[in-house]
């Protein structure tokens, strides 16, 4: 259905016909009973119909192919029939199939050419792989499958869908960086786009690594049963800090139009990150070169290194002309609130005088230097505790207070504030990762976090159809 839509689909009159029989036979079919039962019955029956329709129409495919294939111009000959056990969002699939062998390579590669020419994904049907994809994104399998069965589906067990999940999260961190950039060039800008924004934070997420040697051993639970498998490897959990990167599209206001979502667990390179965010920016300042520029973060300086770097190689090739830089505005004034507790005792008086900093900071660029130079004169009357405290503020506002021009970021149609990239780092990795009792590998976090962020992108449908042509190929009878 992908070249009409569903009402064209319906309208159709051999598609009509056929919804007319089929709502015959099922009303003769269902019990009698009240709606809510005879509604259970209908869906069980609509379910099974499915399952057993897909698995007639994978026997046809599996039965068309002679002793020797073409796949993708290589050929092929049959090696060993087998059963084959695939999953739909109606059940499982029993399908006679046989594998096929590559011809002149001793003990060469196999491969079934049912699965590539019904692009079946890690042994699901395309519908219940993107719909594994999409939930992988979101929840835990165990929750997505009570999801499933909610909806009145038949899902396969927990540990085949985990399986399923990972697997397809794999190959998508494998292809993301080829399937965006395919991408980028067919997202349009919104209406009312003055500039791209893009932004890099971190945020803690628990890791479950190898509990070292040297490390003190954990009490053994007392076991009210024998353990059936062998004892897991003793491990410990650490919170590291995975990455989170936005790349947005605001309108004169410095309000986010479009967002595109990016993270890595802590392992990663955060300059891997970093370039699919400036990717969307040539993407952007291409389609209208008119488009301004700036890094709105907070003011960890490894994370403003690994942007100013990237952005400096879209200037270095005349891509841009050069952009702005602003520290979040929350983080400015939640220093100066810091500072304004060592020179200020009294908290109303505290009170006013932020409100004035913060009221001058919209007003004029200048007034972190005024603000700077009041500190400055007010640290020579204190204590040399009080002095020293005072002292480390004031040399971060004169190591940043040039990010601190508030007044050239709202003209430059730019935000003052990285709310977009903090809301990732909880729409984006909290909410998928820092569930209680979630513990992740590396790789697990890697493919979970990926798929998250291509969703939270509005990608996901577009990127699934490159990934899922990953699982198919060209089969042709050989000669």
């Amino acid at each position: 259905m992908d070249k009409v839509t569903r009402s064209e689909f319906f309208a159709k009159p051999e598609v009509k016909e056929t919804l007319e029989r089929l709502r015959e036979a099922v009303r003769k079919a269902l019990p009698s009973g009240n709606f809510a039962s005879r509604e259970e019955a209908l869906l069980a029956i609509l379910e099974e119909t499915m399952r057993s329709a897909l698995e007639e129409e994978l026997r046809g495919i599996a039965e068309g192919f002679g002793d020797r294939v073409l796949v993708d111009g290589v050929e092929f000959k049959r090696h060993e029939p087998g059963v084959g056990k695939y999953f739909c969002l109606g059940g499982t699939l029993f399908v006679q199939r046989d594998t096929y062998r590559r011809v002149g390579v001793h003990n060469g590669p196999t491969v079934v050419p049912l699965e590539l020419v019904a692009g079946l994904s890690e042994g699901a049907t395309p519908a219940l792989g993107y719909n594994v994809a999409h939930g992988y994104g979101q929840r835990d399998m165990r929750q997505h499958a009570e999801t499933l069965a909610a909806a009145h589906r038949v899902p396969p067990p927990r540990a085949t869908l985990e399986r399923i999940a990972k697997r397809l999260a794999k190959k998508a961190c494998e292809a993301a960086p080829r399937i965006e950039a395919v991408l980028r060039p067919a997202e349009g800008l919104p209406d009312g786009a003055r500039a791209v924004c893009i932004g890099l934070d971190r945020t803690a997420v628990p890791m479950a690594e190898p509990r070292s040697a040297e490390a003190p051993a954990k009490r053994a639970r007392k076991r009210k049963k024998p353990r059936k498998r062998r004892a897991s490897k003793p491990i410990v959990v650490n919170f590291r800090m995975a990455y989170v990167g936005t790349a947005s599209i605001v309108d004169e206001h410095g309000e986010a139009l479009v967002t595109r979502r990016y993270a890595a667990p802590a392992c990663d390179d955060p300059a891997t990150l970093v370039a699919k965010m400036v990717a969307d920016v040539r993407a952007a300042v291409r389609r209208q070169p008119g488009l301004g520029v700036g890094i709105v973060q907070d003011g960890a300086p490894e994370m403003w290194n690994v942007t100013r770097e990237a952005l400096s190689k879209l200037r270095d090739k005349g891509v841009i002309a050069g952009w702005e830089e602003g520290i979040d505005r929350y983080h400015v004034l939640e220093r100066l609130g810091s500072a304004l507790e060592i020179i200020e005792p009294d908290a109303a008086a505290r009170s006013q005088k932020l409100h004035e900093w913060n009221d001058s900071l919209d007003l004029k660029d200048s007034a972190i230097d005024n603000i700077e130079r009041e500190l400055s004169n007010r640290c020579v009357e204190l204590p040399a505790a009080a002095r020293d405290a005072l002292m480390e503020h004031l040399v971060y506002i004169a190591n940043n207070k040039d990010r601190m021009r508030y007044v050239t970021l709202a003209t430059s149609s730019l935000p003052i504030g990285s709310g977009v990239t903090e809301s990732a780092a909880k729409t984006v990795v909290g909410r998928r990762a820092k569930n209680s009792g979630q513990r992740w590998s590396e790789p697990g976090l890697r493919g979970a976090l990926t798929l998250r962020a291509i969703h939270q992108s509005d990608r996901l449908p577009g990127f699934w159809k490159h990934l899922s042509r990953r699982y198919t190929a060209v089969v042709a009878e050989a000669a």
